[in-house]
């Protein structure tokens, strides 16, 4: 389970005598300029992007979990006189793969998922107990953020079955750093960062305790 590597092979598929790309046998998707896709977000509005992020983020994770999960014994495997398993329990044993797969196995994952859909390299980094995704070379500028914010919280959520919010804290012409936090902790961040303290200020004072603690 911890050696399973994203395998991208026929992930794509072109059917030309239809006009059509299939994404893992899922329905048609579509291919779309980045600068069109940012002119889009922009227009929409912050909520109405973000929750377009968070259904493109949701079908990652699907995938994900699809994945990690069939790699993972299930409740069945485990125990034959169980038989029949219903969707709603199939769907938490694949949530249970991912929880047992390491960290650096699920952000291999999401990564394929995140550059099949084209929007760059994902990475980790950590910033003592605080998780930052950092997405290099992505061909979105800040305008979709949001939406990238979305993709996130959308992909996390589904394949590990908890609520995950995500709140972007650095940014330049072609990277981007995430904070992956609960929301009590990203709207301290988000203050803080707009008091005018730097991102790294930021992940460190979250991390310290309160004055006149020890």
């Amino acid at each position: 389970m911890q050696g399973l590597r994203f395998d991208p092979a026929k992930a794509v598929t072109f059917d030309l005598e239809n006009g059509l790309v299939h994404l893992e046998g899922a329905p048609a998707r579509l291919l779309v300029p980045a600068s069109a896709l940012g002119v889009l977000c922009a227009a929409a509005g912050p909520e109405a992007t973000l929750n377009f992020g968070r259904q493109l983020g949701r079908a990652m994770g699907r995938r994900l979990a699809s994945r990690l999960g069939a790699a993972a014994p299930s409740a069945a495997d485990e125990d034959p006189s169980a038989g029949f398993r219903p969707p709603v329990a199939a769907a938490e044993d694949r949530i249970q793969g991912v929880r047992a797969a390491s960290l650096d196995t699920i952000v291999d994952h999401l990564g394929g998922e995140v550059a099949l859909a084209g929007l760059g390299s994902l990475a980790i980094e950590r910033w003592g107990e605080a998780m930052v995704m950092v997405l290099d070379q992505c061909p979105l500028d800040a305008e979709a953020d949001r939406l990238l914010e979305g993709v996130l919280e959308g992909a996390l959520q589904a394949a590990c079955g908890r609520p995950a919010r995500a709140l972007c804290i650095d940014r330049d012409a072609s990277r981007a750093r995430f904070l992956i936090a609960s929301s009590v902790a990203l709207e301290r961040v988000r203050a803080w960062l707009a008091a005018g303290s730097s991102w790294g200020e930021a992940l460190v004072r979250l991390h310290s305790p309160p004055r006149g603690e020890a």
